[in-house]
């Protein structure tokens, strides 16, 4: 029987405290779990309209049609686009980026929260830092139920296509038998989906505090010893899901701007464009900076990699993009000279 109980060692290591078994590790992978599970539980029951009916909240609309209608060039979309107007052209399928960073990171951050189960509770697995390990997995926990809100709340005040043609029909028909009747207009403003916006914006902000506070309170990188579990599952786990929440964090500020000032979409329907997708933008410039502070400042060189991955790869090459992407490398490589250097 494995005893709960925290008990000193003593092994060749940096002076650092050590244990054997660890309640609050295991508590902290525990809170990853949960997390885990409530944030696919409600990404599942928030998918749109599926098979003619609502989802589990009522609603027809999917993530994919509110953020389409306010992409900019630098949102993540096609792979590889050859061109600004490729790239910001509109589309009815969902971008599988999202979908597969989502599954990757939330079946990481299980596997990460299994492994602080299995440390906390087998006495062969040495465990440094615990409080630590508690607090950085109550954090991540946290950062996941707020991502769980973010479909609910994003999604507010939005209607799918097939319901905004029903509104427009409806508001034709009614029109012609009463002509005092105020006809519906796509492109109209609603102060609900505005906050909404906004407000889902706030959720996605609080995550990423809470995801960079997890991965700066660790440091897995720099845990002593031969901690191969650490290094494998939570080092890169903390950092590529902190990255991400802080690059979706300004996706959706920058939709909730967008919102503001072109009400009926950057891409309106039925295919018409305007040139507000096409300027290039200093956002990117910017996040990239934010993230390059947050790795060296956590001394985790996985922080920058999602944005460096979505910029790349998934947007036109404009020039603020590729200096994007050199500050994220820049990130990289100093924070993994820093970590380096810490472990030497």
């Amino acid at each position: 029987m494995v005893s709960l109980q925290t008990t000193m060692v003593n092994i060749e290591h940096p002076p650092e405290p050590v244990v054997k078994t660890s309640v609050s590790a295991a508590l902290g992978g525990l809170c990853i779990i949960g997390g885990v599970l409530l944030l696919a539980l409600v990404n599942w029951a928030s998918r749109g309209e599926k098979d003619g009916k609502p989802d589990v909240f009522g609603k027809r609309v999917t993530i994919q049609e509110v953020a389409e209608r306010y992409k900019a060039v630098w949102t993540p979309g096609h792979f590889w686009p050859r061109d600004a107007y490729t790239h910001t052209k509109k589309r009815n399928e969902n971008y599988s980026l999202y979908k597969w960073v989502w599954i990757f990171l939330t079946a990481w951050l299980f596997c990460s929260g299994v492994f602080l189960v299995f440390a906390g509770v087998i006495s062969t697995i040495e465990v440094f830092r615990e409080d630590k390990h508690l607090r950085a997995g109550a954090y991540v926990g946290i950062a996941l139920c707020l991502c769980s809100l973010w479909p609910i709340f994003f999604r507010v005040g939005s209607t799918s296509e097939r319901e905004a043609e029903e509104l427009v029909q409806q508001a034709k028909e009614n029109a012609q038998a009463d002509p005092s009747h105020t006809a519906f207009r796509i492109g109209s403003r609603s102060k609900t989906k505005e906050a909404f916006l906004w407000l889902s914006f706030g959720l996605l902000f609080a995550a990423s505090g809470f995801s960079i506070a997890a991965t700066s309170v660790l440091r897995a990188w720099t845990l002593p010893g031969p901690q191969y579990g650490t290094l494998f599952w939570l080092a890169p786990g903390y950092g590529l899901f902190t990255g991400w929440i802080v690059f979706a964090t300004a996706l959706n500020c920058n939709i909730a701007i967008s919102y503001n000032s072109y009400p009926a979409g950057t891409l309106p329907w039925p295919e018409t464009r305007t040139e507000y997708t096409h300027r290039d933008s200093l956002w990117p410039p910017f996040v990239a900076i934010v993230l390059l502070s947050v790795s060296i400042g956590a001394l985790d060189p996985a922080v920058p990699i999602p944005a460096l991955i979505a910029l790349f790869f998934f947007t036109p090459r404009h020039m603020s993009h590729l200096v994007a992407c050199g500050l994220c490398l820049v990130g990289i490589a100093v924070s993994g000279w820093l970590v380096w250097s810490e472990r030497e």
